[in-house]
């Protein structure tokens, strides 16, 4: 469920602490008790400097060796250890009783182990060691008649080097997935933090790499202040939700910590940067739109105005360029003379730089807005955009029809979003059921579209009053709230004029216990295929079973397909052309065993979320074509990293009205993290997206900068120093070099094999 990024933080500063603390280098992959593996695990072990792979959950079928050879989705393969049997803890005291207990725990791997080597474990997570042990290995090893094999102690290491000498070990590819799919979506709340504050992390963190290319100086201790508490709180009990209230109200300080801190830095760094910016000279209101992602792009910003002049009845807004940007204003209050006092102004920002900002001036005018025509031929319950037409049941907040212009191709088999409140008996683990804590195979039952009738109750099924119906220059909205069941569901859909994205914000009020809620989307685009989103790539799944899903995922036929987009909401299934999107659950600890630290009287009850009003976010994108010629992995990135919009004063600076950090020459190529190292550099790290090899990948710093020229960027009027690139080299996760790459203009080249992750340090 966290983000890639999240995952190279826990190896830096982890294998960090050991290397600084301990002297150390760690190379056992140690997850036993991790709710399943994504598919890109492989590549980042190895980058992370691993040579093992430890687990006991998620592999394939029971017959699974419990040795392997591990492949991920880029072809990276590591040696894979699979506990299946848990661990020795709880042997006997007594040597008879202790020889049949091991006797029986090795016949049980002779199956699944090539020569006479085995391992288990001992000990367990949460229990002290049993001081038995050393004694009754050594009485066992010495009894005459003993068992076919010895028992010894040793550290994974020792393990993993008699395996290497055993014959060639079977390879398993893809994932070991899922495992636990109720933690998708209980406790929702948790999963929506999570997502938020690394997307704000990682924002600020650019945005530090930015202020320091452009001359001006920050560290970034209060950002790993900030990494320390998200990181504890991703262990798979703590953002998973399957705690008690206390415990739950702990992570929950955990992640307002990080997020607030992250928030403050962030906004410490923007209001630097703009400072930096001249705006000078300029007629009207300088708006600052900056883009944290690395790619120029167009996208919908906002910001709210106040107007204290009593003399603003016209508002336009122009481009860096000083071409007329349309506007659309909402919230609009006005003093007893009419005249606009505050109001929210929307627009859509084009050609943003990637890792840069353009500023855009709002002027207003003491005269009426000219009125404009109507939009098109759009029907009382339609919505037309550039990209799509959508039309509406408004009364029920579905969505029932989508063509992709120009050709009108449709794409919905039926109401979409359809949100379905379904009986669940299940704990925070387990969907339907109670947990079976020993749960290792992969999970494979199919949980389809539910249907009317006893168990299911449906949004569509009540009727509402729209409270608002919006058609304007820059987007179309409508929105409806009713009941549903015995809580209330409200919704919110909004298409933009020049965005293919059809945005919603649903929230629900929850009044019942053990239910869940999914949100429901027909698609009918023939033979398709559907394909998740995974930290640093993506990968098919089969048809009918709830994955953990990052920013999107796709269901696409030969010519056409729909995206789902998500906010913090993993719990993603396609079940005979219905994509699913789990929103929340309703449940508590029901069967959970009172050991280690959880004990009788301990609740869990806020786990019901019961009276609380939950809100959530996500899109759709129809589409031609596949989900790699659509782009997807950008949409889905920029939903989720939306343009952010600041006023400016009037003030010099050395930066001009549009500025861009790089510039990247693949389109499959995304920019994770770009943020400062601990000897004045930079690190840069970036994956290929869409599955296909990008040769002879250009990054380009500075380029494309209206008023500047690589050589000028980061001077001053006083005669700064330039930022200019002097060396750069290929570097693991743990940021340590691995070999020179040639710079030349200010330019790094590299090639990407199908979903390969390359960092990069870049020093000025």
């Amino acid at each position: 469920m966290p983000c890639g990024e999240s995952f190279v933080r826990q190896v830096l500063h982890a294998k960090g602490f050991f290397r600084r603390e301990l002297g150390v280098e760690v190379t056992a992959g140690w997850q036993l008790d991790t709710f399943g593996h994504h598919a890109q695990m492989p590549q980042l072990l190895k980058l992370a400097g691993y040579t093992s792979f430890w687990f006991s959950r998620g592999v394939p079928d029971p017959g699974t060796p419990v040795e392997f050879l591990w492949e991920g989705i880029d072809g990276s393969r590591i040696p894979a250890f699979w506990v299946p049997y848990g661990d020795g803890y709880g042997s006997p005291q007594f040597l008879k009783s202790f020889t049949e207990f091991f006797q029986k725990k090795f016949d049980a791997l002779v199956p699944r182990a090539k020569g006479s080597c085995r391992v288990i474990l001992a000990g367990v997570d949460v229990a002290p060691p049993e001081e038995h042990l050393p004694d009754l290995a050594e009485k066992f090893n010495a009894q005459p008649d003993t068992p076919p094999f010895k028992i010894s102690f040793a550290v994974p290491s020792e393990y993993e080097k008699e395996v290497s000498q055993k014959p060639e070990r079977p390879i398993i590819k893809g994932e070991l997935n899922p495992i636990f799919q109720g933690t998708y979506s209980s406790r929702i709340e948790l999963k929506q933090k999570l997502r938020e504050t690394e997307n704000l992390l990682l924002a600020a963190e650019k945005l530090g790499v930015m202020l320091k290319c452009t001359g001006m100086s920050v560290r970034d201790d209060t950002l790993r202040q900030a990494w320390e508490p998200l990181l504890f709180n991703q262990a798979h009990d703590l953002m998973s939700g399957v705690m008690t209230d206390k415990v739950y109200e702990d992570t929950l300080k955990g992640y307002n910590f990080s997020g607030e801190t992250a928030a403050a830095e962030f906004e410490k760094r923007l209001e630097e940067f703009v400072l930096g910016i001249n705006t000078e000279g300029g007629e009207g209101q300088a708006i600052v739109v900056f883009n944290s992602l690395g790619w120029k792009r167009a996208d919908s910003s906002s910001i709210e105005m106040v107007f204290t002049s009593r003399q603003v009845l016209d508002i336009k807004l122009f481009d860096p360029d000083n071409r007329e940007v349309a506007v659309q204003l909402s919230g609009v209050e006005r003093y007893d003379n009419e005249t606009i006092s505050k109001a929210r102004v929307t627009f859509v920002a084009e050609d943003i730089p990637a890792f840069g900002y353009s500023v855009f001036r709002l002027k207003t005018f003491f005269r009426s807005p000219v009125t404009k025509p109507a939009r098109g031929m759009e029907k009382e319950n339609s919505m037309e955009g550039r990209y799509c037409s959508v039309e509406l049941d408004s009364a029920a907040g579905t969505i029932t029809k989508i063509q992709i212009k120009p050709d009108k191709m449709s794409v919905l088999g039926g109401s979409a979003n359809v949100v379905v409140q379904e009986q669940d008996k299940g704990d925070f683990w387990e969907l339907y059921r109670s947990l079976d804590g020993g749960s290792a195979i992969a999970m494979k039952d199919r949980h389809p579209a539910p249907k009317p009738g006893i168990g299911a109750v449906f949004s569509n099924q009540f009727k509402g009053r729209p409270e608002k119906t919006v058609k304007g220059s820059v987007y179309s909205e409508f929105e409806v709230t009713h009941l549903f069941g015995s809580g209330t569901f409200s919704t919110k859909i909004r298409l933009y004029r020049n965005l293919r994205r059809i945005e919603i914000r649903t929230r629900i009020k929850n009044r019942a216990q053990f239910v869940r809620y999914r949100a429901l989307f027909p698609v009918a685009v023939g033979k398709s295929r559907s394909f998740h989103e995974i930290p640093f790539g993506a990968i098919e799944r089969p048809d009918g079973i709830e994955f953990p899903a990052q920013n999107w995922i796709d269901h696409s036929g030969p010519d056409r397909g729909v995206a789902l987009l998500n906010k913090g909401l993993p719990g993603n299934n396609v079940a005979d052309s219905v994509m699913m999107l789990s929103l929340m659950r309703s449940t508590r600890i029901t069967s959970y065993a009172f050991a280690g630290g959880y004990e009788e009287g301990m609740s869990s009850d806020t786990g019901l979320e019961l009276e609380k009003e939950l809100e959530f976010e996500y899109a759709l994108v129809p589409h031609k074509g596949t989900w790699q010629e659509a782009g997807i992995f950008r949409e889905g990135l920029e939903f989720n990293n939306p343009l952010i919009c600041r006023l400016a004063g009037s003030h010099p600076g050395d930066l001009p009205a549009r500025w861009g950090l790089l510039e990247i020459s693949h389109p499959n190529i995304v920019v994770s993290a770009l943020k400062q190292d601990e000897k004045g550099g930079l690190i840069l790290r970036a994956y290929e997206a869409a599955g296909q090899p990008a040769e002879n990948v250009e990054i380009k710093f500075f380029n494309g900068v209206q008023g500047f020229s690589a050589t000028e960027i980061g001077g001053s009027a006083s005669g700064g120093s330039l930022a200019k690139v002097v060396s750069a080299e290929e570097a693991n996760l743990l940021e340590d070099s691995l070999s020179p790459i040639k710079v030349i203009d200010n330019t790094v080249s590299a090639s990407f094999r199908p979903f390969e992750i390359k960092t990069f340090k870049i020093k000025f």
